[in-house]
């Protein structure tokens, strides 16, 4: 039997939004009736309905009421919340949980029907822990968070950079707050958004192998019985390996040299570790013999090129950002390996991408790298900002043999379909409802 979900999001295109919106598409194949509510809408199908606050003539306050409250700002002018001061690094988006931001009702009425079931993603400037309480304590519904990084169970932090304040309760000494008179922010946010998701017994979900061992670990989700992952969330119909063998020649590129991919939206970004993948390029160079040297490219997908890759001596071609999944899933099939340096990110969603095409990983053991590269059978993996070790995948790949790196491919498009595909996110969904349904019995 169909439910009625809701999906809420800030927006609705790119990463995290970009993820919640594959979730809806995923839950109304399932045949169930659903509505993804933003604040900002791009797309335009019709199940994304834009938040609208709508006020009753009965609430709206009367000329007394106005007169006096402009008389009291004119003595005691409202006082405007100066912005928090933070280190951002961890983006400490997330500032206020004690605030309500929408209204239920103008909700329900948006959306057009009681949920059954809500799922929600990154949220940030739409609504907080406090509204889906009240959402909850209206409607009902079961609520889960999905974890497209680490908000859902800190006091405000999207990356811990090993901060531990998830596991025993954000507190004063938070370090992403750099003024201590404002640290305290991060402790009543945590208390809050703990003590809510005690009342509405909200759920969280995994987006990656290492959100799952954090969501495991944090004082909020720790009890949970069974937390399932889902692990980036791939359509195999757009990305798959099925062009593999004419990639290259679509986009001019020698069957005779072996190509990196490695890229960003922004290469400046400290999470994303490009500086240990130039030194591992470098210890790359020292390595090889100069005939070898001269087969590698290095293809960087950004907006913007780290200016540090200058001094990297293999060949190098930049490729703007690519949008359209499928140009990007053919180049992702031309590319020979895909390199993720990130040293703390939740993702990045290209991993699984690339995998998809059936191009093995090399990087870092984080994010959803943790449980979908496998060593010596469809990548490597690197401890956290070991450029040796980096250096030391990258060549393990570049000198498989041709049957070997044909069978590192299979087991990268093999590992997606089983653990990161739109079929294995569907299994979980029905397990998550069927749950449910076996409750209500």
């Amino acid at each position: 039997m169909g439910k009625k979900i809701l999906i809420l999001s800030t927006g609705d295109v790119n990463g995290a939004y970009e993820a919640m919106y594959k979730i809806a598409h995923i839950m109304k194949n399932m045949g169930h009736e659903v509505v993804m509510c933003v604040k900002q809408k791009t797309k335009n199908e019709d199940f994304i309905k834009v938040y609208k606050h709508t006020t009753s003539s009965a609430a709206q306050p009367g000329l007394l009421t106005r007169a006096v409250n402009k008389l009291k700002n004119k003595i005691k002018p409202l006082q405007i919340k100066a912005p928090l001061s933070t280190d951002g690094k961890y983006a400490f988006l997330s500032k206020d949980e004690l605030s309500e931001n929408i209204n239920v009702q103008s909700m329900l009425k948006t959306v057009g029907f009681t949920p059954d079931f809500i799922f929600t993603g990154m949220t940030i400037d739409f609504l907080n822990t406090t509204d889906l309480l009240n959402i909850y304590n209206a409607t009902k519904a079961k609520i889960y968070n999905i974890t497209v990084d680490m908000n859902h169970f800190t006091g405000g932090c999207h990356f811990s950079w090993g901060c531990e304040g998830y596991i025993r309760g954000c507190d004063e000494h938070c370090p992403a707050i750099t003024k201590d008179n404002e640290k305290v922010v991060a402790k009543n946010n945590f208390d809050r958004k703990y003590e809510n998701a005690q009342k509405a017994n909200f759920q969280i979900i995994a987006g990656s192998g290492l959100t799952l061992t954090q969501s495991q670990n944090s004082k909020i989700y720790k009890n949970q019985k069974t937390i399932y992952n889902i692990n980036s969330l791939i359509d195999t119909n757009l990305l798959n390996d099925k062009n593999k063998s004419i990639a290259k020649r679509i986009f001019s590129l020698s069957d005779e040299r072996f190509y990196i991919l490695t890229g960003a939206q922004n290469m400046d970004d400290p999470r994303k570790g490009f500086t240990y993948l130039i030194e591992a390029l470098k210890i790359l160079d020292q390595e090889l013999p100069q005939h070898l040297k001269d087969k590698i490219v290095l293809l960087v997908v950004s907006n913007s090129v780290n200016e540090e890759f200058d001094k990297v001596t293999f060949t190098k071609q930049k490729i703007d950002y690519i949008k359209d999944y499928r140009l990007l899933a053919l180049l992702y099939q031309a590319a020979d390996l895909f390199v993720n340096s990130s040293i703390e990110d939740s993702g990045p969603m290209m991993v699984s991408e690339a995998l998809a095409c059936g191009t093995p990983v090399v990087g870092f053991d984080t994010g959803v790298l943790t449980n979908m590269v496998i060593d010596n059978y469809n990548g490597y993996k690197a401890p956290l900002k070991d450029s040796k070790k980096l250096a030391e995948g990258i060549k393990n790949i570049f000198e498989l043999s041709k049957d070997s790196y044909s069978t590192f491919s299979k087991n990268a498009v093999h590992q997606v379909e089983e653990f990161s595909s739109y079929e294995y996110a569907e299994e979980i969904f029905t397990k998550i409802l069927e749950q449910d349904d076996q409750k209500t019995l």
